[in-house]
């Protein structure tokens, strides 16, 4: 198998980077919808796993905007103009969470934004950044390569298939481990689940 680092992935979440009323929908304060989540751990999958996860998404889409926000600049004579990112430009980030009332110890939380969506991974506060941050940008291109570009761009595809999701995230990030894997490695899980799947339906 693949080498493992120790438990250090406290949840998943994939949701929403846009406001509801940015996408077209009624403006609400609760603008974040939180399409999946996966927690390893006890703590993460208690009665306020929702809460959580809506607390954690809001942070992160909080973090968007902002990353989103320094692409504008001052010209100086106080007049900003946008610049613009390159098409295939993917926005990241990185922050820490103190212990509170909904993680009783700090967490480091990473994020990415790829098409409609921002896929975040929870971990505890030692985890191997560098580790972290790739295997995130691996799980969010092996969802669109899993389920079809359209899987983020919206929850209605998770609702119709949430436990191949699981089986994805299970191979990728089995139990709660962050794994060493390269883009072959998540290439050969990916045809795997599919072999499986496919012998299972017959």
């Amino acid at each position: 198998g693949h080498r493992r680092d120790k438990m250090v992935v406290h949840g998943f979440l994939l949701h929403n980077s846009k406001s509801l009323d940015q996408a077209g929908g009624s403006k609400s304060e609760d603008e974040v919808v939180v399409w999946a989540s996966r927690f390893y751990d006890s703590e993460g999958n208690d009665k306020r796993s929702c809460v959580r996860a809506k607390a954690v998404a809001r942070r992160v889409q909080q973090e968007f905007r902002v990353s989103r926000c320094e692409g504008n600049m001052e010209d100086g004579k106080g007049l900003w103009h946008s610049r613009a990112q390159p098409a295939n430009h993917v926005s990241r980030g990185v922050f820490r969470l103190s212990s509170s009332r909904i993680f009783s110890k700090p967490k480091v939380v990473f994020w990415i934004h790829k098409s409609e969506a921002l896929c975040t991974l929870i971990c505890e506060e030692k985890t191997n950044v560098l580790l972290a941050a790739n295997q995130l940008g691996l799980i969010a291109n092996a969802i669109a390569d899993h389920f079809g570009p359209e899987a983020l761009q919206g929850a209605k595809w998770v609702n119709q298939r949430p436990e191949e999701l699981y089986m994805v995230l299970d191979r990728l990030i089995p139990s709660g481990h962050l794994q060493f894997l390269t883009e072959v490695d998540v290439k050969k899980e990916l045809a795997d689940l599919v072999a499986s799947l496919q012998k299972s339906a017959k």
